[in-house]
């Protein structure tokens, strides 16, 4: 399946995708129960996971508008975190995502492959209807965790995937398929700078915990912390720090800027 490998590979670079990776569904071992890949596809073979990376600029909207005239100071903040970085570079990230994965699993199942895929994550039109049913606020399929094991990144300290080429600023997305495709290695060298670095941790108000039995030499398959998603969602209410643990991470920090 080398050829139907690249043509997908090739698609999602050509529109949009900044990386690509494939994982077979053996790497899912281990998943929540009702959570594995083949719990979705029961003859699911492959797992083909996405990113598109976030712009530099639009994580640095904190210093946005403060010479405006236009917009008032009180509102200043509550305008740049929760209009103009959630829409772009979280909402409209999701859209192309979601996009891309729909065409990619009509692609798959034109050539008679069944597949599937997710919306990426939760938006804030669902936030509340979610949080009412799954109380740890987690995915139905994890993209963190589909990112890793098809070879793009890490889990930092943060508690998100960190890749070589973009740090953590980037949001994912995956197909999931009956069709067995090529897969990609996984990460052998360590991304996250660790506990040397910790300055996604320092500049956290309080939502991200560190786990005491990780290897801190190893490349992180597992993440090696945990995020209270109700702290995180009241602390960017009061400190408006949406996004900031993934600003502040040192990797790969100068290629985002070109």
């Amino acid at each position: 399946m080398e050829t139907l490998t690249s043509e997908v590979v090739t698609w999602l670079k050509a529109n949009g995708a900044s990386v690509v990776g494939i994982s077979n569904v053996e790497r899912f071992n281990g998943a929540p129960r009702g959570h594995h890949p083949q719990d979705f596809l029961r003859e699911a073979s492959s797992v083909i996971t996405f990113g598109v990376a976030l712009l530099h600029h639009v994580l640095h909207w904190e210093g946005y508008l403060v010479n405006s005239e236009l917009v008032p100071a009180k509102y200043q903040k509550d305008i740049l975190q929760n209009y103009f970085y959630m829409q772009t570079g979280y909402t409209m990230v999701n859209d192309l995502l979601g996009m891309m994965a729909l065409r990619v699993s009509n692609f798959l199942e034109s050539r008679g492959y069944r597949s599937l895929f997710f919306p990426a994550t939760y938006g804030p039109l669902v936030w509340e209807f979610i949080k009412e049913r799954i109380p740890s606020g987690r995915g139905l399929f994890s993209q963190r965790h589909a990112a890793v094991m098809a070879g793009l990144g890490e889990f930092g300290l943060n508690n998100v995937v960190v890749t070589p080429e973009h740090g953590p600023r980037i949001r994912f997305n995956s197909v999931i398929t009956e069709v067995e495709l090529t897969s990609s290695p996984l990460l052998e060298e360590k991304v996250c700078l660790g506990e040397s670095c910790s300055i996604c941790v320092q500049n956290c108000p309080g939502a991200i915990s560190i786990c005491g039995d990780f290897d801190p030499g190893a490349v992180w398959y597992v993440t090696p912390a945990r995020t209270d998603i109700d702290a995180c969602e009241k602390a960017s209410s009061l400190h408006y720090c949406l996004g900031r643990c993934i600003k502040v991470c040192p990797v790969a920090q100068e290629s985002s800027k070109h």
